[in-house]
């Protein structure tokens, strides 16, 4: 599965401890915590992110080395910058089945504007893309 709950690990703290001025004991609410196959996931999905801003960030540094501007560097990076900053989307997915605890809103947003960015300002407008803007 893809979470498995405090209390089925046998976790110590599965209730709060009482006293007499508390009152009775109250149970905490369960928390889940991610489960093999989604650690495995997210393990391997934060690895390829990394490493492709990283292959971005070095064949930036590389062109503006070789050319001596950014001019062009758009049409050079484009496919690259495009693909990852789309895979970014299963952030979406992650949230919304709960494998992290963040608001699907939330997450839209940030992955909507970057994709926006991407894939309608800076590929419908010329003078960004060479460099003029």
């Amino acid at each position: 599965t893809l979470f498995r709950s405090d209390r089925a690990a046998g976790s110590p703290h599965s209730t709060m401890a009482s006293s007499e001025e508390d009152g009775p004991a109250e149970e905490q609410p369960r928390r889940k915590t991610l489960g093999p196959l989604a650690t495995a996931w997210l393990t391997l999905y934060n690895i390829a992110m990394t490493a492709g801003w990283l292959v971005l960030a070095i064949a930036m540094v590389r062109y503006y080395m070789q050319t001596g501007t950014h001019k062009g560097l758009y049409h050079s990076l484009q496919k690259t910058l495009k693909f990852f900053q789309t895979f970014a989307m299963l952030e979406l997915a992650h949230c919304a089945i709960g494998i992290v605890h963040t608001s699907v809103l939330v997450t839209a947003v940030q992955v909507s504007s970057r994709i926006f960015m991407v894939w309608f300002i800076t590929n419908s407008i010329r003078l960004i893309q060479i460099g003029r803007a």
